[in-house]
């Protein structure tokens, strides 16, 4: 569809306005359309917990969508955008079984508990760094002196990179999240989208190919992807590259507006901010339910492989369907109260990080550094408040901040 053609968008979805705030129209949908076909957005979007619970496990909502993608590319595009597609087709969120019970018990096998317990040390220490260079400067703001920082910190830790290459991981995660985002394919959204795969898969083959001329190796999660093992079957390097983007694109964008969006709530809702401070425990459920209140990912799609009907309608073979994991977790049928924040809430099963085979493969370290992060900020500046009213990111898929400047008090 081009970027000038009318389209009916009843909903606003195309709006800024829902980019702003997407739950009063969240719950319009659930309510009156829980399958409702956008033709801005060229699919049916499902808002209802339990639909978007159950379309995780959905034979018929298949993961496939580089090749959906790769399909509906005009030929003159074909050969341009063909890395991207390549990529994409080996990243383990967006392929389906069997090739993703393969890769994702190879990539099991590396992103192990203890690896996660060993970066706990390293995360304390970044987020101490940033907030030494915030104290000192006298002027913080969440986003970009923190939250933009510490995944890839973290990241570049996990897969063995060195960390003055953090910036390049940041552009190239960007980049993923514009293209993820977006609700037009422009010449812009997808050029961006093909230097970031090309330049990254060239950054990483050079890592690869200096681990494979070490006498020794290394105990990073790269080095243990090249040397992960299944009765016989390896990742092949396309795969390892794919994965490589997949956990710095995911663990970017997840952990980063996690961090934003739970300083914000934390600011605007003071009276709970000592939850934070308690109990392990309690600093558990909070971040359980930051990660439910303001789902980081709004969006998944899924590709429809057989016609069915849902809620009286008829989806159809080919066309696409938006999981709304932004819409699911403020699902009153699900969790009571569930526009209301309530850091000590208990039953809390939320959608967050996904469900079923595509559970987030890094979940507990985002968990991890959410706690840390947010933790040692309030301990640290205990009257830190917010100086002007952030601006809400330009994006469908991702809920965060272009930025969130607050004073240290």
């Amino acid at each position: 569809m081009s970027a000038t053609q009318e389209v009916a968008d009843p909903h606003g979805l195309m709006t800024r306005q829902f980019q702003v705030d997407p739950y009063p129209t969240y719950e319009r949908l659930r309510d009156e359309a829980p399958a409702y076909f956008s033709e801005g957005w060229g699919g049916w979007l499902l808002t209802r917990y339990q639909d978007v619970q159950g379309g995780f496990k959905d034979p018929r909502l298949s993961s496939n969508r580089a090749g959906a993608f790769g399909a509906m590319l005009p030929a003159a595009l074909k050969e341009r955008l063909a890395p991207v597609v390549s990529s994409l087709s080996s990243w383990a969120l967006l392929i389906d079984p069997p090739d993703h019970t393969r890769v994702r018990a190879l990539v099991n096998k590396a992103f192990t508990p203890r690896l996660v317990e060993y970066l706990r040390p390293l995360i304390q220490e970044q987020v101490d760094l940033f907030l030494d260079k915030a104290e000192a400067a006298g002027k913080l703001d969440m986003v970009h002196d923190v939250a933009n920082l510490l995944p890839v910190a973290v990241i570049g830790d996990m897969l063995g990179i060195p960390r003055e290459d953090g910036l390049k991981l940041r552009v190239w995660a960007n980049a993923f999240a514009t293209f993820f985002g977006t609700t037009k394919y422009t010449p812009e959204v997808l050029d961006l989208m093909r230097t970031g795969i090309v330049e990254m898969e060239e950054y990483f083959r050079g890592l690869i190919a200096q681990r494979r001329k070490s006498s020794t190796q290394g105990s990073d999660l790269l080095s243990t992807m090249i040397g992960a093992e299944d009765q016989g079957r390896f990742l092949s390097e396309q795969e390892v590259l794919a994965t490589c983007s997949l956990v710095l694109f995911a663990g970017h964008e997840t952990t980063t507006h996690l961090l934003a969006n739970g300083l914000y709530l934390l600011l605007k809702n003071p009276e709970q901010r000592e939850v934070m401070l308690g109990s392990d425990e309690q600093l558990e459920a909070a971040v359980e339910e930051v990660l439910r209140y303001e789902s980081p990912i709004q969006r998944l799609s899924r590709v429809i492989t057989e016609d069915f009907e849902l809620h009286g309608q008829t989806l159809r073979k080919g066309q696409k369907a938006f999981l709304m994991i932004g819409a699911a977790n403020r699902d009153s049928r699900q969790f009571p109260e569930a526009d209301r924040l309530n850091l000590q809430r208990q039953d809390n099963r939320h959608i967050a990080l996904g469900f079923g085979i595509h559970y987030c493969l890094g979940a507990a370290l985002g968990r991890m550094e959410g706690q840390i992060a947010l933790r040692t900020v309030l301990r640290r500046f205990p009257k830190l408040r917010l100086l002007e009213e952030p601006e809400r990111l330009e994006n469908v898929a991702f809920r965060g901040f272009k930025s969130l400047p607050v004073s240290l008090g």
